[in-house]
């Protein structure tokens, strides 16, 4: 007896559960949103944001013309006053001499006026004096006095403008 089998369904099932399963990634997916530019960039489409760089660093304020430490004797630094004062008034008759005397900073502002005020009475008007004694009008001297925060000692500064 010879009985003839029924073909094999099993391709059709493999057939037929691949496309379940295909059926149920399209249906699960269909909710999402399609990949878009922002998928890898998410900043793709929006405008640059450009880079500004902070401000340089202000430019060191210019070497003075003539700086003379508080303390120094008055013979080593009059004749070099002069000196220096000649030749500026020879290249500009009307030159402006800016006698800076500079403090460094002091706890109480009482101390500061004290400070400064000695300073001015004496490093100031010494070579304010100078500056007169080499050829230069009073009016061609002008006198300031200011505390800086960067000095150790108290100095004098001559400008010219």
């Amino acid at each position: 007896m010879t009985t003839k089998s029924a073909p094999s369904r099993a391709p059709f099932r493999l057939v037929s559960a691949a496309g379940m399963g295909v059926l149920a990634l399209s249906l699960s997916l269909s909710g999402c949103a399609p990949p878009g530019q922002r998928l890898f960039n998410p900043n793709a489409g929006r405008p640059p944001k450009p880079y500004i760089p902070p401000a340089p660093p202000a430019k060191p304020a210019p070497a003075p013309f003539v700086q003379v430490v508080s303390g120094t004797p008055e013979a080593d630094w009059r004749a070099a006053i002069i000196q220096v004062a000649k030749r500026a008034l020879a290249r500009k008759p009307n030159v402006l001499f800016i006698v800076s005397v500079l403090s460094p900073r002091v706890d109480s502002p009482a101390g500061q006026v004290e400070a400064l005020t000695h300073l001015t009475q004496t490093d100031g008007r010494a070579i304010g004096d100078a500056l007169i004694a080499a050829g230069a009008v009073p009016e061609q001297v002008q006198i300031e006095a200011r505390t800086e925060q960067g000095i150790a000692s108290p100095r004098t500064r001559i400008d010219v403008r």
